[in-house]
């Protein structure tokens, strides 16, 4: 027991005298101090830091020797989501956080898609989930106005995938989005918008 009390003290005094003093310092003294004279200071601690490193010892040895408390189970209340609540909640959540970034990144550029929002490259996408493709304000293409599809979800993805390959002649420019689950985020934005 009292080795181990001298080692705790010998290194909280090291680890004391190389934060008291800054780099330079620490290595001039410990080249101009012998090695004898490190080890007698180790050995001879001044009275308050034994007694700390007593304390820091003692501590030690009490949290290994105290057992650990036993974990005891407390019932957590389990919230019931019907069927039909839980699409309407996630739909309620994407409409409060926001677009996501996959949207920003990815659709941002050519439409909008805030109530009275501006169409630009493309039609303003607001209220437009669960309507036939091809209505509104926007020049849409010919292939477009006819192809008699309406915008819900599986149409959504096929046209996300690749809108040419849903609506060969359509004029987007964009390429398609093979990541469904980053289809599937756009797709609950779109809904949320409606």
């Amino acid at each position: 027991m009292d080795n181990r009390i001298l080692l705790a003290a010998s290194a909280m005094l090291l680890a004391l005298g190389a934060c008291s003093s800054g780099p330079e310092e620490a290595a001039d003294d410990a080249a101009k101090t012998p090695e004898a004279d490190v080890s007698s200071e180790v050995e001879a601690p001044a009275a308050d830091e034994a007694t700390e490193a007593q304390e820091v010892v003692a501590e030690t040895e009490a949290a290994e020797e105290a057992p650990a408390p036993e974990p005891t189970a407390t019932p957590t209340p389990t919230p019931t989501v019907t069927a039909a609540a839980a699409p309407a909640a996630a739909v309620t959540k994407v409409a409060a956080a926001g677009p996501p970034t996959i949207y920003m990144q990815r659709c941002a550029v050519c439409h909008s898609a805030e109530k009275g929002g501006e169409n630009k490259l493309g039609p303003n996408l607001y209220g437009t989930f669960g309507k036939p493709m091809g209505e509104g304000s926007f020049s849409f293409s010919t292939a477009v106005k006819e192809s008699g599809l309406v915008m819900d979800e599986a149409t959504l993805h096929a046209w996300l995938e690749n809108p040419r390959k849903l609506i060969p002649g359509n004029r987007m420019i964009f390429p398609g989005l093979r990541d469904a689950a980053q289809r599937q985020e756009i797709i609950d934005y779109l809904k949320a918008q409606s």
